[in-house]
């Protein structure tokens, strides 16, 4: 066995002795005996009875939940709770050594109290700490807590400001590491207006800054909270929750807004009021404050279209305020805007006043070039001259920024370009405005001076009415029109047409003014046969306008009345006689050329004496077959004198003279004896057809049906 063998197990054991000494005298400077003192410092645990007696009472309300431990960097604490009426009540922190030796601290009436390592609290010892509160003469305790305050640490809450982000659709929450506050793990917890606290997990921290992503809701507002505790002691309490963190649902609700825009007043500006109406967004119950980050807020962003050569032409300020507006054009735009920044917008646009003032702007046109005039407003006024062809957008007006300037003598203010600057030279209808601001930089300073309009160009040759014509209009007047102007496209630029006539015998002019909103007059006391001609002016307010074409015209001279009357009557009589005379002698003409033809069926030519059976007239239409043949025939009949009969004398007549006429007298039934008679029929008695009579009144025709007997 060597020399270390030797030596080695008393060294051992004088180690093992050293240390126990050591570890003794360890503890005996780590908790050591507290002196008596005649007083006790507010901030120093009171080794002294205290001030009031030591009973409980046994109620079931007073302290409870109470909590000690170390917070790094910033000393001990301990915390409770109170259940019961809080007026009036004191409390007193307890603390009890191994020892058995007990102190107190006052805390008054807070549930909270924070003390150093120099409060004559053995904090490397264990100790046993509890509450007792007075309140009506009773005291009322809580329940024990012993614990070794160093080795019980509590780390703080995220505290200062939560900077709220969000990232890839998740809400990235993030924050300063407490001071010597490292290594720690990180819970939240978060709840809507309608849902209870639901827990989660941000995961170890190690760093000077820690974070959290927790879930975004699209349309609802969320309360979230966080605590942190020493990750590496699981002994170790969790923090206390954290302030309020409000987050505001992810698109906010739309602007509800109104406005109204009052007239332009004498001093060139209008009052333009927005006001907001109530956005029923439901909040958690930590985030109904008045600041709380998850409220919604309009910002007015005030865009002036006009005069766009100025240097500024936005603003943003808050909904609510009342703002004064030039008569210019503007576009208002309201943005809902969050932590998150802005959301849905609204824009409305305010047109221009485009109320005009007659004579309130002078423009004088001269060789060198165009000046106009303006009644001045105050020292060192900046004025904005715009003008743009009236019909077209906006976007195509000029403007020209002018120095500051101050009035002249009359009190007027002037601008003035040269001809090369090419401004209004074309023959349109301008629209001028003119506006003004002592500091052009901010914009709700803007207000109108004049607007007016202008026709650009040679407004006398291009106002000329392009067309004139005159109707007659009775023996002594006509009527003249003409097509309008284009300068009546001009709001207020034409003054007034001018007619003028000129007899061209006597050379006598006379010139009639009418309204700028007539195209037509009437010229009376004119003289027939007299040639006359006519012109048309269109006049401005500061300039005469030029004559158009001369019309030339006169007045046909008329006859009497009397004469026109005679005149008319006898062309009416001469054709009422003409037609008279034609008529007559169509009908004369129409008889000899076209006679009527016999009907022998329809006249009582052929008549038959004898019986009086009554005798029925053949129709020829009874006999189709031998209808069609219409020779006439003569027969010439002979009679037996025996028979007692008279023979026919018959007087021969030249040749062309017409037939005679039919007996009258032959009686009708005369005429059916002798028509039964050539049929073969027997006559009856007593009565004798004459045949002379029948062949002197009836010529028989061919083919007759008569004669086949």
């Amino acid at each position: 066995m060597g020399p270390l063998g030797t030596w080695g197990v008393p060294l051992l054991l004088l180690l093992l002795l050293l240390s126990k000494q050591g570890g003794e005298a360890s503890t005996a400077r780590t908790c050591p005996q507290e002196p008596l003192r005649a007083a006790c410092r507010t901030s120093e645990c009171c080794f002294q009875d205290p001030p009031y007696p030591d009973a409980d009472s046994g109620s079931a309300s007073g302290p409870r939940n109470l909590s000690c431990y170390r917070i790094p960097s910033a000393g001990y604490e301990c915390s409770w709770q109170y259940e019961g009426p809080t007026a009036g009540v004191s409390h007193f922190l307890r603390c009890c050594l191994s020892s058995g030796r007990c102190c107190y601290f006052a805390a008054g009436s807070a549930t909270r109290l924070r003390f150093s390592d120099q409060a004559r609290v053995p904090v490397l010892c264990t100790v046993t700490l509890w509450v007792e509160s007075r309140a009506r003469n009773q005291t009322e305790k809580s329940t024990n807590v012993t614990l070794q305050l160093y080795n019980s640490v509590r780390y703080e809450p995220p505290l200062g400001d939560i900077r709220v982000s969000k990232s890839a659709g998740q809400l990235r929450l993030e924050w300063e590491t407490p001071d010597k506050q490292v290594r720690a793990e990180v819970q939240f917890r978060h709840r809507t207006h309608s849902s209870p606290w639901k827990l989660g997990d941000c995961g170890p921290q190690d760093g000077d800054t820690e974070s959290c992503l927790c879930p975004l809701e699209m349309n609802v507002a969320q309360e979230f909270q966080l605590r942190r505790r020493h990750w590496e002691n699981q002994r170790s309490l969790w923090s206390k929750w954290s302030s309020p963190v409000c987050i505001p649902p992810k698109n906010p609700p739309p602007p509800q807004v109104r406005f109204s825009v009052e007239q332009l007043g004498r001093d060139g500006r209008r009052r333009l009021t927005l006001k907001e109406q109530p956005t029923q967004l439901e909040l958690p119950e930590g985030c109904r404050g008045p600041a709380s980050g998850a409220e919604v807020t309009y910002r007015v962003r005030l865009h002036m279209l006009s005069c766009l050569c100025k240097a500024k032409a936005t603003r943003t300020v808050h909904l609510g305020k009342t703002l004064n507006l030039s008569g210019a054009a503007y576009n208002v735009t309201v943005t809902s805007w969050n932590r998150f920044g802005p959301g849905l917008n609204q824009t409305w646009h305010i047109p221009a006043d485009t109320h005009t003032e007659p004579g309130a702007l002078n423009i004088s046109v001269g060789t060198s070039g165009t000046t106009l005039y303006w009644p001045a407003r105050a020292h060192s006024t900046t004025y904005c001259i715009e003008w743009q062809p009236v019909g077209q957008h906006g976007s195509l007006a000029n403007c020209n920024l002018t120095a500051p300037q101050d009035p002249d003598l009359a009190g007027m203010a002037t601008y003035s370009w040269s001809r090369e600057f090419g401004a209004m030279e074309q023959e349109k209808c301008y629209y001028i405005t003119v506006l003004a601001s002592v500091r052009p930089e901010k914009l709700t300073l803007w207000s109108t001076v004049l607007s007016a309009y202008h026709f650009g160009g040679n407004a006398s040759v291009a106002g000329m009415p392009p067309h004139v014509s005159v109707k007659n209009h009775s023996s002594d007047s006509v009527s003249v029109d003409w097509e309008p102007s284009v300068l009546s496209t001009c709001p207020g630029v034409l003054k007034q047409y001018v007619i003028r006539c000129r007899d061209e015998d006597s050379n006598q002019v006379s010139e009639q003014p009418v309204q700028p909103t007539e195209t037509q007059v009437t010229l009376r006391g004119l003289r027939a046969g007299v040639a006359y001609t006519v012109q048309v002016r269109a006049d401005t307010a500061w300039l005469r306008g030029a004559w158009s074409q001369p019309q030339r015209f006169s007045i046909e001279v008329q006859g009497s009345d009397w004469f026109i009357f005679f005149a008319s009557l006898g062309s009416f009589l001469s054709i009422l006689l003409l037609g008279v005379l034609g008529y007559l002698g169509l009908n004369r003409a129409a008889r000899h050329l076209c006679p009527p033809l016999p009907t022998p069926c329809a006249s009582s030519a052929i008549e038959f004496t004898g019986g009086k059976e009554t005798w029925q007239c053949i129709n020829p239409m009874d006999f189709q077959e031998e209808a069609s043949l219409q020779e006439a025939l003569v027969v010439e009949l002979t009679w037996d004198k025996r028979e007692g009969t008279e023979a026919l004398e018959k007087t021969e007549q030249p040749e062309g003279t017409p037939e005679l006429a039919l007996d009258a007298e032959l009686s009708l039934e005369d005429g059916d004896r002798c028509k039964a008679k050539f049929l073969g029929l027997s006559e009856p008695d007593g009565q004798r057809c004459n045949p002379a009579q029948v062949g002197a009144r009836h010529p028989l025709l061919l083919g007759d049906p008569g004669l086949e007997a």
